[in-house]
């Protein structure tokens, strides 16, 4: 997003910029500063929409992980709209906070039966939310203050300053928040991570992607008439052929 700097003058150039009738910010800046205000607010929105669409397609995804590893073009769809956070470890997520990561990486993992478990509401298969929000951060000054008598100072309750792990859960249809980050719980979320950067170490880059919202229609397509899209498959050349196959792994 442009930021425009912040714009100094003397008392002379002042007088002189009055005198010429010239305002120190142009009509012409402001409508470009109000045009990258709104483009932000756009991608604002696509950002959310998409980010809940993914974990929404989370069963459709997981249902379908022989095509991700069969066409590259599926796999290497770009996830660019999701803060991870640190949960895959510790990167500067604050200065990349929405790092693009392949597609196919997350769905080998879902696919992974360890790296499931059971939705704390229904009991249900749910599976695990990659993602780490910044919670309230701990102060040197709330610690020495101590709890105070309000109801509403939560402070020291230990829920508000843990990073909690996210399920999505298809028969709840919603991502629940859990606090019991327990050992079994912890690995996981490792596994979890392992998985992916192990994938996609295997990946072939050079396949361009599919575009995400036209790729799970298609997989609803395919589901739906049993048969796959032409769009899948990708012509590679003879000496790039062993780069582009994932049939000699498993998920």
């Amino acid at each position: 997003m442009f930021v425009k700097p912040f714009m100094q003058e003397s008392f002379s150039s002042f007088n002189r910029r009055i005198d010429a009738g010239l305002p120190l910010v142009s009509d012409e800046e402001k409508e470009f500063e109000n045009e990258e205000k709104e483009i932000q607010s756009v991608l604002d929105c696509r950002r959310e929409r998409r980010e809940k669409l993914l974990w929404k397609s989370i069963p459709l995804l997981a249902r379908n992980w022989k095509l991700f590893r069969k066409y590259p073009k599926l796999y290497n769809i770009p996830i660019d709209f999701v803060f991870f956070g640190d949960f895959f470890g510790s990167e500067m997520w604050w200065e990349n906070p929405y790092p693009s990561r392949p597609l196919g990486g997350l769905v080998a993992a879902w696919k992974t039966e360890t790296c499931q478990l059971s939705c704390p509401c229904c009991q249900d298969k749910a599976y695990l939310v990659p993602q780490h929000k910044p919670e309230r951060s701990f102060s040197c000054i709330d610690f020495f203050d101590g709890p105070s008598n309000s109801e509403d100072d939560d402070f020291w309750n230990p829920l508000k300053y843990s990073n909690p792990y996210h399920v999505y859960c298809e028969k709840c249809g919603e991502i629940t928040n859990c606090y019991d980050l327990d050992a079994e719980m912890s690995e996981k979320c490792s596994k979890f991570g392992n998985i992916m950067r192990q994938w996609n170490r295997r990946a072939n880059p050079a396949v361009p992607p599919l575009q995400f919202e036209h790729a799970l229609h298609l997989l609803a397509l395919r589901e739906t008439c049993g048969e796959e899209s032409d769009e899948f498959q990708y012509r590679v050349y003879k000496d790039t052929e062993k780069k582009s196959g994932y049939g000699e792994f498993d998920f």
